[in-house]
């Protein structure tokens, strides 16, 4: 697994919770989307045709990239917060 490191500006840090609230709020967007009433499909298709062509590739954004980026920010929180006491 490749270990993730984290720079920061030292003149102007970000605090945690800020970090933590927006990972929270990306996390909490993606389950929204998806529990809307379009289906992944419909989404991933709006996606394919808004997206621009990624640099010097001829082929749009594929399905299974999209839906990893869907799967990768709705388990944000599982995956870099704690869970909190109680829950």
């Amino acid at each position: 697994m490749k270990k993730v490191q984290i720079r920061q500006d030292p003149e102007k840090p970000v605090a945690v919770d800020i970090l933590a609230n927006a990972i929270v709020a990306m996390a909490e967007g993606v389950r929204k989307l998806r529990a809307g009433p379009l289906n992944d499909k419909a989404l991933t298709l709006l996606i394919q045709h808004a997206a621009p062509k990624p640099n010097g590739y001829k082929q749009p954004l594929t399905a299974k990239q999209i839906r990893a980026v869907f799967d990768g920010i709705d388990a944000l929180e599982s995956e870099y917060l704690k869970k909190k006491p109680g829950k």
